[in-house]
């Protein structure tokens, strides 16, 4: 037993009845169902506190990369993206995202607007995990600035706070900001503290890709802590990392500072981490913020332009990745661009013999695939991973989404951190490099946490607690995907129950969608 608060294991059984846990030690008696794990660990179902499923969950209720892990709660609407309220869900509207996902014959994208009605969605035909959902800054400031590059006037900030103040009436867990994406990135930092105040008075957490996670780190995390500060928020920065050789060991400098001001100051900042040194965006997250002033549309518009087209290429974002041999191409939607998939930024420049600049192929490839391409980015270094892990003040969050292997979930190239986070800090970190005890790596993905979303009867081992259980086999347990292979179930995920029900058994999914919807403590 590895109860999820950082306690030694110990052996002992588990009684379940009724969606909790009713004994835990030396159960006496006999279960109707009963489950032998000797050698195996059972621990409180993993918390993926930091996801992007807001739009798979609909078409992937069963949650299949995720719970094969052992997760049985993840926290969507993160960076600033939230799937309501709809406006400026994405770049576009959800319509034309399940249209270009080829999601549009499983999901009816009309079935909501509100945070209350996508919550409501969710939990009307079932999941097969839990889920709770902030919402997005970026929603919220497209829907009263579209994605201009402008600060909002006194009324329009009172339009920002009531649309967040509905979002946490129906049910969000906080608020999240992309500050690093538009148009996230057009706001200033009285604009984030007036709408993480809003979440704050609804018992809300604030949740931050900041504004830089490279050359502007250090600022990046002081904004961070001035909006917990004046905002009175607990604040979660979000996939902590430093991006970028010249930026590598920056992270000991502020674990060092969120640990300083929760001392000194009583500001309550923590972080989360996806254990990889390898992230996972938009190709156009490479392109200049002036340039994706107004969306998409106008974006494409300056790329189409001989002129702006080289200021864009000049403008470039490229302290985001050692080299261009360290950016592959992972998603198209274009169906004239799938042979990109798979290759690096480098390759397409030098495929066929033909010599061409990199950044020029980034900008074709954006343009011509209308900014929807996804890639993945080899720009941190392990070492860094390591120290993150290490620190108390993280948990770990999988910056991933609910796939699938077959249908139009499983296409593309996606980062393996969506099918294995979970599985590799407990293969890896804590059973081949004893980075962390396997008592620390299990707190990280329950009982912090769970403590983090104020839910006392989440994230533990303990009586009366709900049952969501994992049950894993610690000398097998690993991922077994990687960057160019990654849609592959991991091993040694034996059990996992959530809400009392077996949602994978022997290895196996059941089928069963016993999931809750949550929201703010």
């Amino acid at each position: 037993m590895v109860d999820g608060t950082g306690s030694p294991w110990y052996r002992g059984d588990v009684a379940v009845a009724d969606g909790r846990i009713a004994a835990v030690g030396a159960v006496a008696g006999e279960g109707d169902a009963e489950v032998d794990l000797d050698g195996d660990v059972i621990a409180p179902g993993f918390i993926d506190v930091h996801t992007h499923s807001d739009f798979t969950l609909p078409a992937n209720r069963e949650a299949h990369s995720k719970v094969r892990q052992g997760v049985t709660l993840e926290v969507v609407g993160n960076c600033g993206t939230s799937a309501a309220p709809r406006y400026g869900a994405a770049a576009r509207s959800v319509d034309d995202w399940f249209e270009s996902g080829g999601l549009g014959d499983e999901v009816d994208p009309d079935a909501w607007e509100s945070m209350a009605d996508y919550l409501a969605f969710l939990d009307a035909d079932g999941l097969s995990l839990n889920v709770g959902s902030l919402v997005g800054h970026g929603n919220v400031r497209a829907a009263v600035l579209g994605h201009e590059d402008r600060a909002p006037s006194a009324d329009e900030v009172d339009e920002m706070r009531d649309l967040v103040a509905e979002a946490m009436a129906d049910g969000a867990v906080g608020l999240s900001t992309g500050l690093f994406y538009p148009p996230g990135c057009y706001a200033d930092v009285d604009e984030v503290v007036a709408l993480a105040e809003v979440a704050a008075d609804h018992g809300g957490l604030y949740a931050t890709h900041m504004r830089s996670e490279s050359d502007g780190l250090l600022e990046s995390v002081e904004e961070a802590i001035e909006v917990g500060r004046r905002a009175d928020v607990p604040v979660q920065v979000s996939h902590h990392k430093a991006i970028g050789p010249d930026n590598w060991g920056t992270v000991r400098a502020t674990l060092r500072r969120m640990e300083l001001v929760r001392e000194r100051e009583g500001i309550d900042v923590q972080c989360d981490q996806y254990p990889y040194v390898a992230s996972s965006t938009s190709l156009g997250a490479f392109l200049p913020d002036w340039a994706h002033d107004g969306g998409d549309d106008a974006l494409l518009e300056r790329l189409r332009d001989p002129e702006t087209r080289a200021r864009i290429r000049a403008d470039l974002k490229t302290e985001r990745t050692a080299d261009w041999d360290g950016v592959l191409v992972t998603g198209v939607q274009n169906p004239d661009l799938k042979h990109v998939e798979g290759r690096t930024i480098a390759e397409l420049a030098a495929r066929d013999g033909e010599e061409r600049e990199p950044a020029a192929i980034l900008l074709d490839v954006v343009l011509e695939d209308e900014n929807r391409t996804m890639h993945v980015s080899f720009g941190m270094d392990e070492a860094d991973v390591r120290t993150v892990l290490r620190h108390d003040l993280t948990m770990v969050g999988s910056d991933g989404s609910a796939l699938r292997r077959s249908g139009p979930l499983g296409e593309g190239v996606p980062h393996p951190r969506s099918y294995g986070t979970f599985p590799r800090v407990l293969g890896r970190y804590v059973r081949e490099e004893g980075v962390i005890s396997l008592e620390r790596a299990v707190h990280k993905m329950t009982g912090m946490p769970a403590a983090r979303l104020g839910l006392d009867d989440r994230g533990v081992v303990k009586r009366d607690a709900r049952a969501d259980l994992t049950a894993f086999d610690p000398e097998t347990v690993e991922q077994t995907g990687d960057f160019l292979d990654p849609a592959v179930y991991p091993a040694g995920v034996e059990h996992v129950l959530v809400n009392g029900t077996f949602v994978v058994r022997d290895g196996d999914h059941t089928g069963a969608r016993p999931g809750d919807v949550i929201g703010a403590a």
